[in-house]
């Protein structure tokens, strides 16, 4: 592996949770991340990009690691109903229905299969690995040709890293899964303190793992970023807030680390690899919270029992319901357990909903809704139709929710920061031409372009 033909086809990719090609932009024109803009100089564009729909980190982040669609990859959301129930849970690795990136190189696709396999599998000649690191939705870790811990939800950090030699390493230098966000209300200097920390134990592992051990593609990502930017948002562009300097000093930690890392790159690779750094979604300040529950119930379509919990509180006459975020789901019969709207049915209710829906204003006469996609606009694959009926896209600054406890359609919370899909970033070579608008699925065939040596747009 240290031969230059094989070297100028390796991949580092840097992932930034939640950073926002706007943030990114403004932070490099104010010099707060020299080495980000000295990386833009040596030849590298900075694109605006469409994050998943829905814009939550684990449908965005399985949308770039399979390069599909949710319709194939089967992740729509953190949470989900069991099948015929109101009973959630939270979807892992096990429940991704397409293979990864480092599946497809690896040759180890373990009976998954997907467009963007078809296309590629033939033309990978031999095995590569992969160092796969702090990836959301990848718990628990399952086998990878290389070595792979799982970004959050990560609830056991043994079983969330592969090999187990990898875990006790992670463990020896007190590496940081992730970080109490409690802490941002009750003691923000901890809070800050400790996504500092993690920052630091990330770069010793990345360090570690990309000078020690074999590999053709190399994923980090930083989680921290998305952390803060929840919590103090409010912050990134108001230089009289409190937090404003510790909030762009952790920006300046994490450009140093995207700068060590894009040199050591550099070097390995004889300057002929592929880098990019990329988010899952953008971020923007909060104005309002819109709560699409209490709204569904306000306007008649749905019906709560409020002696159960969660989900299963919905009762019968239910028309709809809403999962974060904003994905709204027709409560048709034999689907559900009190199943209102008959399947013949199911296409008018959610007609009149969307219509509904992009009515839907604030008190002050804003429009909420940017859009409302239906099923059909958005998912395409053998589990499109496990998708929800209605996905909706708010305009900045109303942040869409689902909780089944909350009393107003309007409100504000701890929250300053929402994600936005339309502004996440990727850092890619200016040789790589892209001819459209660029969106999260496409990255992976960009990836195995490079390994492949196969020409052609993006």
């Amino acid at each position: 592996m240290n031969d230059k033909t094989k070297n100028s086809k390796k991949v580092m990719v840097i992932g930034l949770d939640g950073v926002s090609c706007s943030l990114l932009s403004d932070y490099m024109a104010k010099g707060y991340l020299p080495e980000c803009e000295q990386i833009i100089k040596k030849h590298f564009k900075l694109h605006q990009m469409q994050a998943s729909i829905p814009d939550v980190s684990s449908t965005s982040w399985t949308s770039f690691v399979t390069g599909v669609n949710p319709g194939e990859h089967g992740i729509y959301g953190f949470m989900d109903l069991q099948p015929h129930s109101y009973k959630m849970f939270f979807p892992n690795s096990r429940d991704v229905r397409a293979p990864s990136l480092w599946d497809i190189l690896g040759q180890k696709t373990n009976g998954k299969n997907s467009t963007l396999l078809e296309k590629y599998h033939y033309k990978i000649e031999s095995p590569l690995r992969s160092i796969v690191l702090n990836i959301p939705q990848t718990y628990p870790a399952l086998e990878i040709n290389g070595i792979l811990t799982a970004g959050f939800v990560c609830p056991d950090f043994q079983k969330g890293t592969y090999p187990p030699s990898a875990y006790e390493y992670l463990n020896s230098i007190g590496y940081l899964a992730d970080i109490n966000v409690r802490n941002a209300l009750n003691s923000p200097a901890d809070f800050f303190k400790e996504a500092s920390l993690a920052l630091e134990k990330r770069s010793e592992a990345y360090a570690h793992f990309l000078n020690s051990e074999p590999w053709d593609l190399f994923i980090g990502v930083i989680t921290e970023t998305d952390r803060i930017n929840h919590f103090f948002f409010n912050a990134a562009s108001r230089e009289d807030h409190p937090y404003h300097e510790i909030f762009v000093d952790f920006y300046r930690q994490m450009d140093k680390l995207i700068g060590r890392l894009f040199k050591r790159f550099m070097e390995i690779t004889d300057g002929e690899g592929l880098f990019m750094t990329l988010s899952d979604h953008g971020f923007v300040e909060i104005q309002q919270e819109v709560n699409i529950n209490v709204w569904l119930k306000e306007i008649g379509f749905l019906k709560k029992d409020d002696r159960l919990e969660y989900f299963e509180q919905i009762d019968y006459g239910t028309r709809a319901l809403a999962m974060d975020p904003a994905r709204i789901y027709v409560n048709t019969e034999h689907k559900y357990p009190r199943g209102e709207v008959k399947a013949a049915d199911r296409k008018s209710v959610a007609a009149e909903l969307k219509n509904r829906l992009t009515e839907l204003v604030d008190g002050q006469g804003r429009l909420v809704m940017k859009h409302v996609y239906e099923n059909e606009e958005l998912y395409s694959g053998p589990d499109a139709a496990l998708g929800p009926d209605l996905v909706c896209i708010a305009h900045d600054g109303f942040d869409l929710k689902s909780s089944m406890e909350k009393e107003n359609v309007f409100e504000k919370s701890r929250f300053t920061g929402m994600h936005t899909q339309h502004d996440a970033h990727c850092i890619l070579p200016h040789t790589i031409e892209i001819d459209r608008q660029l969106h999260i699925e496409h990255l992976s065939d960009i990836i195995l372009k490079h390994f492949t040596g196969q020409p052609g747009d993006q």
